[in-house]
């Protein structure tokens, strides 16, 4: 609902027209209250011109940033408004457009109203806080100067925050070497007590036959198994592991702002020309599954009932040339005299998206497409490529979360330049159930919307989805959870994956210890 309605209506309807409306015939309570409670809450519960749906966030007391301020109430509100702060370009905008304001209550308590109903609004809350003192406009000021920046443009994005960040996490930031590691040590005052060990190294080591041998060595203590490593390390007696689907998928994601890729006849074909169950047995040695949608397959909002696009490179000729688009006696495609050809580009450093490209590049040149494709360093790809609209079209990854809404990657109203419907997909039809989704909060509808949403998307192809992978990490069996309580008692437990498949959630509990603990020997 707009909500400046009623403000409209009383200028037409009179401003006394709406206390005809006796809010205290629609409430009751299973205690006595007085009048002026009655009164109170009836302001607050049912007033008569404006409803809106409010969060209150009560903090955790004590908290504090890795630099020893404490964090509290202005912190939350200055996040918000950075990720508002045109200046940031946050992809995160609308995530916070449905909140109408903020409001500190106390030091320790946040009181967000929105505008509207917006049943994904609990879980955008859970984003890092970011430390007011750091980085205020004074603070971004002064840090301008001191780099010769010019302080009207200077913002968060180019701050020296970004490289030497303060949070109040169980570890504190100590080094960043690029391409190398990240070094984190233990935060003495993290607010449930100091991790059990003392600095946590996270080591960049792109060859993976390296990542293997150091494992083996123990010069690293866990890290994600490449597919191809599964089998020689899931049943491995000497380590513990962990598996499941991942919450995400692997695309190619066309630029429909670009002939011919404005034409779903042609996304549709490019993807039949490709052999998915090939990528997925080759590629990933069978660790994945093939998808058909935006949404996460272990869940509801996920429509089993589409099936795949069919491996049929006739099928694909035959619906090109309803486009427009026939094999030349050298076999390759082309239109009115043009021959069909474009630029596949991917992030360099990724080994299972290379040689997807190299697989989809030849498929679609089996079928007489002149295909270049192109590797790119990460921060390129995303800066001068992705976030530009600089492409034609691109093999990318989504990580998902369990709420189904999809409003930042596939509304379009967020096709502009550093949003993330870099694709520019437009569908009034789409765009309306997303809306619905984000304010139903009835679970059945929800369902029934996102199916609709996941047939449109699928109809159309903007996205040839390729698979959602499945994921396995391996541990040293002689780390364990280590836990004190309130006598002084200490207990090792096994470490047991969340709900969602995050096994190390209570990473600064682990402990390893110098043998295998007897629990761990039997499983």
């Amino acid at each position: 609902m707009d909500q400046d309605l009623f403000q409209n209506l009383t200028h037409l309807l009179g401003k006394d027209y709406f206390e005809s409306f006796h809010g205290q015939n629609y409430l009751k309570s299973d205690y006595q209250l007085s009048k002026e409670q009655w009164a109170a809450f009836v302001g607050e519960l049912m007033p008569a011109v404006e409803h809106n749906p409010i969060l209150l966030f009560n903090l955790r007391p004590g908290v504090k940033f890795h630099d020893g301020h404490l964090m509290n109430a202005d912190d939350v509100r200055f996040t918000y408004e950075a990720i508002m702060n045109p200046k940031n370009l946050s992809p995160r905008i609308p995530d916070y457009e449905p909140v109408k304001t903020v409001e500190v209550m106390d030091p320790l308590t946040v009181k967000i109203v929105y505008k509207r109903l917006y049943s994904p609004a609990i879980g955008t809350w859970g984003m890092g806080i970011l430390p007011e003192h750091l980085l205020d406009a004074h603070a971004l000021q002064k840090e301008a100067f001191r780099l010769g920046k010019d302080p009207k443009t200077f913002s968060i994005r180019q701050s020296a925050f970004n490289r030497n960040p303060v949070g109040c996490g169980p570890f504190k930031f100590q080094n960043w070497k690029s391409d190398q590691y990240i070094t984190l040590d233990r935060f003495d005052d993290y607010w449930e007590g100091p991790p059990n060990y003392q600095r946590y190294v996270f080591r960049i080591i792109p060859d993976l036959l390296t990542q293997e041998m150091e494992f083996y060595a123990g010069t690293i203590d866990s890290y994600e198994v490449q597919p191809h490593q599964v089998k020689r390390l899931e049943n491995d007696p000497r380590f513990q592991n962990f598996s499941g689907v991942a919450f995400g998928y692997t695309y190619i994601g066309y630029n429909t702002r670009r002939k011919p890729f404005d034409d779903p006849r042609i996304r549709r074909a490019l993807g039949m020309a490709i052999d998915i169950e090939k990528i997925i047995k080759y590629v990933l040695y069978g660790q994945g599954e093939q998808i058909t949608g935006p949404f996460v397959k272990q869940t509801d909002y996920y429509n089993h009932a589409i099936k795949p696009l069919d491996y049929d490179p006739s099928g694909a000729l035959k619906l090109l040339e309803t486009a427009g688009w026939k094999r030349n006696k050298a076999g390759r495609l082309e239109k009115n005299g043009k021959p069909f050809k474009f630029t596949l580009i991917t992030n360099s450093g990724n080994d299972l998206r290379k040689a997807i490209l190299a697989i989809v590049q030849d498929a679609w040149k089996q079928i007489g497409i002149d295909v270049h494709t192109d590797l790119l360093e990460w921060s390129v790809f995303i800066q001068e490529r992705v976030n530009k609209r600089d492409f034609d079209a691109l093999i990318l990854g989504w990580q998902m979360g369990i709420d189904p809404d999809l409003y930042q990657i596939w509304h379009s109203s967020q096709t502009n330049l550093y949003q993330l419907n870099f694709v520019g997909y437009k569908n009034k039809e789409a765009d309306d159930l997303i809306i619905k989704i984000r304010q139903e909060y009835n679970y059945q509808r929800q369902i029934e919307f996102c199916h609709r949403l996941h047939e449109i998307i699928a109809r159309e192809q903007p996205y040839t989805f390729l698979y959602v992978g499945k994921w396995t990490a391996v541990l040293d069996k002689r780390i364990v959870i280590k836990t004190v309580d309130d006598t002084g008692t200490i207990r090792y437990e096994k470490i047991t994956p969340t709900k969602t498949g995050n096994y190390n959630f209570y990473f600064n509990k682990w402990i390893k210890l110098p043998q295998v603990p007897s629990f761990m020997e039997k499983g």
